[in-house]
């Protein structure tokens, strides 16, 4: 997979795509994994505190989706409207996510307030950033091995953003028993300049190159349908929005290192080696692409990590070199299935514009629209996930630290309470892996049909293209 297979993107283009994916992942990682436990270890909210304010967070964050979408679609083309949305989100985005790990001094209702701004600041802000990104770059070429090789290129730093909290910041804070608070701030500080000036990047990089022709007026009545008729749309946002099951097992981690285990560091540990295996299963990518389609990539994936999880249940968690191999290779697949999403989500673009002209005579291409209801069900899906982990913990008896005259005062958990940490990463670890698994096997955009459609569709832009503006008008609605 050299560079210079793939002419349809220069270095320069390359590189800014991979640094803004490297940046945004890297904050959503950060805040996204660590939150629920500082919240609770150190701001001193319990389930009465994160429930309402993550709902409220999630549920606004959920109906800005589409409205950025809208005015993503709504640009001219060549505008390049998502550089400027990129750049405008990209500030908020940071400071948020570097003050959501400070602890203010005040009451409890003070600091829930204080959480509950912050983190809505900062997932509207990352959804602006997350849906401009993705929209420019499947706007960038229609080949689609091209754009394979292109997703999957900048997985490669999207990977290590993600993973970078979690080697660094579990060490940070073992190492800092004493002021933990401090710890997690200079992470987040590091981590969020960093961020910022890697999310800049691709504003001054990337330009759009294929954009449809858009009418005028917006035939937004026909794009809202053909959402509904875009199949592999559907089923990957059907997984996702079942694979909240799963980032449950995700969020519930961080508490059983610390404190089932009393190994909080060992999280890094594990996420190096997991993080090295998924690397080689994403170098693989080219090769194993020739055998499997990104839609078994991943089903497959899925499946694997699935497996690896039901053993974890069998073995239990007395030998801590067990639960390390078992966690590590569970997330083998990760990195790949991450690219073969991104690769799944831009070709069902090429699939709507082609269902489009068969319903209704008139190609719909619009890249926006599409990546922001992936991302509104994604933030549906993180909403599922907060409810889960909220409602897990306190069923499980999870005491949160008190806070008293102002200050976070810690709380020993009971031997029931952290068996019950273990049951929160199993159970939705198997649960949401096999589910979403099987539920894509189910797309059948792939192979000899999808290479007929595509087939298709080159003809239908051409003909798209030869025809004159009064004979566009004369085609049917």
């Amino acid at each position: 997979m050299k560079f210079k297979n793939n002419p349809d993107f220069t270095l320069k283009e390359q590189l800014g795509f991979a640094s803004g994916s490297f940046g945004n992942t890297m904050g959503q990682d950060c805040v996204e994994t660590y939150t629920d436990q500082f919240f609770r270890e150190h701001l001193g909210l319990t389930t009465a505190q994160t429930l309402p304010l993550k709902s409220v967070t999630k549920v606004v964050n959920i109906f800005s989706a589409p409205i950025i979408g809208a005015l993503l679609d709504a640009g001219k083309p060549g505008e390049n409207r998502s550089n400027k949305f990129m750049l405008f989100s990209a500030i908020p985005l940071t400071v948020s996510s570097v003050l959501l790990f400070t602890v203010p001094n005040g009451s409890l209702l003070f600091r829930t307030v204080w959480a509950f701004v912050l983190y809505l600041l900062f997932n509207v802000a990352d959804t602006f950033f997350d849906v401009s990104l993705m929209t420019i770059s499947a706007r960038m070429t229609a080949d689609t091995n091209a754009r394979k090789t292109f997703y999957t290129i900048a997985q490669f730093a999207a990977s290590l953003g993600s993973m970078l909290p979690g080697w660094i910041l579990p060490v940070i804070v073992d190492f800092s028993k004493a002021d933990e608070k401090s710890a997690y701030f200079m992470v987040a500080l590091t981590f969020g300049i960093l961020g910022l000036i890697t999310m800049m990047v691709p504003s001054f990089t990337l330009r759009e190159k294929v954009m449809a022709r858009r009418e005028i007026e917006k035939r937004v009545s026909i794009d809202f349908k053909m959402i509904f008729m875009n199949k592999p749309l559907l089923l990957l946002s059907l997984s996702q929005l079942i694979d909240s099951v799963r980032q449950v097992c995700y969020s519930a981690l961080p508490f059983f290192y610390k404190q089932t285990l009393d190994a909080f560091s060992m999280k890094s540990i594990v996420e190096m080696c997991s993080g090295t295996l998924s690397y080689i299963g994403l170098a693989s990518v080219p090769f194993i692409g020739k055998k499997l389609s990104s839609r078994d990539m991943v089903s497959y994936g899925y499946l694997w990590t699935g497996i690896c999880y039901i053993i974890l249940l069998i073995v239990g968690y007395k030998s801590k070199f067990i639960v390390g191999v078992l966690i590590a290779i569970a997330g083998m697949p990760n990195s790949a299935m991450g690219a073969a999403r991104k690769i799944l989500l831009a070709d069902s673009v090429d699939y709507m514009e082609w269902k489009s002209y068969k319903k209704y005579g008139r190609a719909v291409r619009n890249e926006g629209m599409v990546f922001s209801f992936n991302t509104m069900v994604s933030r549906l899906s993180s909403l599922w996930k907060d409810l889960m982990i909220d409602v897990g913990l306190s069923l499980i008896g999870y005491k949160s630290a008190k806070v008293v005259n102002g200050k976070s005062v810690d709380v020993a958990q009971t031997p029931k309470t952290l068996k019950g940490i273990f049951w929160l990463v199993v159970l939705p670890g198997i649960i949401g892996n096999f589910v979403p698994g099987i539920i894509m096997m189910f797309d059948d955009y792939t192979g000899k049909k999808k290479e007929k459609i595509l087939d298709e569709l080159q003809k239908i832009r051409r003909q798209e293209e030869e025809a004159s503006p009064a004979e566009k008008e004369k085609q049917p609605v």
